[in-house]
């Protein structure tokens, strides 16, 4: 095997995952690992919008930040350097973007099967393991009262459909995607951008998800609002009331005490939004780069 550039090194030790041979086995492992170990959070998003870069981290960067900070990221953010990482270790695969905003991760044979699988480290849902979403079967996903399923799209031919469900229903309209349709980073330029600009979702409220095994549960905040949610379906639900209650939650709940979470709610404050405060837009559970909030009406999709 090829020698691994130190931020690879660096990567897996923060996994904690020693260096194998591509295979499902190993790609399942990695996976299982990233959910638990690098947050979806849209924090450092907010540090980065106000620093006026407006660009994915490089995967150096991405590994410095997670050390650094804490951070982890938003769709792309996550699956750019998870990417990175696949191929370091000797996958093949590209970027996809289902819904035309959402990055995910197809990575193909044959190492792997003999039909490409689908990888995603940031859809805050249950994808612990890839899914050959070509093959006959059941390609849902589920873990206590959030699930997901990849199908053949009923509407294009060709094309798969990625459903997000909370509680048994659907939770934002599904994103369709032709597996065929790769990207590269450079090719994301447009979605990028859309996604910094300052009605962007993203740039207007806080959000940190993160899967905790260990404990049969996930963690996510979405505002002020703190949700513990296990396997078996329960789920406790609690209003923090100040940015110190914040802070303890993601330290202690998350297990993220390096994450600047005071500064984000600064950020968001600065721009006049008010997470404490009654929400006055609509909004969504599934992250998408590319969504747009607007004052009464539905969530866009810029493409």
């Amino acid at each position: 095997m090829s020698i691994l550039p130190n931020w690879a090194s660096l990567y897996l030790q923060r996994l904690q995952l020693d260096r194998k041979s591509p295979s499902l086995s190993y790609l399942s492992e990695l996976c299982r690992a990233h959910l638990q170990t690098f947050p979806y959070e849209n924090v450092s998003k907010l540090l980065f919008f106000r620093a006026g870069k407006h660009a994915i981290p490089s995967p150096e960067e991405y590994v410095q930040n997670a050390i650094s900070h804490h951070f982890g990221g938003t769709c792309m953010t996550n699956n750019h350097s998870f990417l990175a990482l696949l191929r370091a270790l000797g996958f093949s695969g590209n970027l996809v973007l289902p819904g035309g905003g959402h990055a995910a991760i197809l990575i193909d044979g044959p190492d792997t099967g003999e039909t490409p699988v689908y990888v995603d480290t940031g859809a805050t849902a249950p994808i612990f393991e890839p899914i050959h979403f070509l093959e006959e079967g059941n390609h849902a996903r589920s873990f206590g009262t959030v699930s997901m399923d990849l199908t053949k799209s009923p509407d294009h031919p060709e094309h798969y459909r990625f459903t997000r469900y909370e509680n048994g229903k659907v939770a934002i309209p599904p994103w369709d995607f032709h597996p065929n349709e790769r990207k590269e980073l450079s090719d994301l330029t447009e979605v990028i951008r859309s996604s910094f600009l300052p009605d962007a979702f993203f740039l207007n409220r806080l959000h940190i998800h993160r899967f905790q095994l260990e404990q049969d549960r996930f963690v996510v905040l979405k505002n002020n609002t703190l949700q513990l949610g296990y396997s078996d379906g329960t789920n406790q639900i609690t209003t923090l009331h100040t940015v110190s209650d914040i802070e303890a939650a993601v330290a202690d709940e998350m297990q993220l005490p390096l994450l600047p979470v005071r500064e984000a709610v600064e950020i968001l404050l600065e721009r006049g939004i008010d997470i404490f405060a009654a929400p006055k837009k609509e909004e969504v559970p599934l992250e998408n780069e590319a969504l747009v909030l607007k004052e009464n009406s539905a969530l866009d999709l810029l493409v």
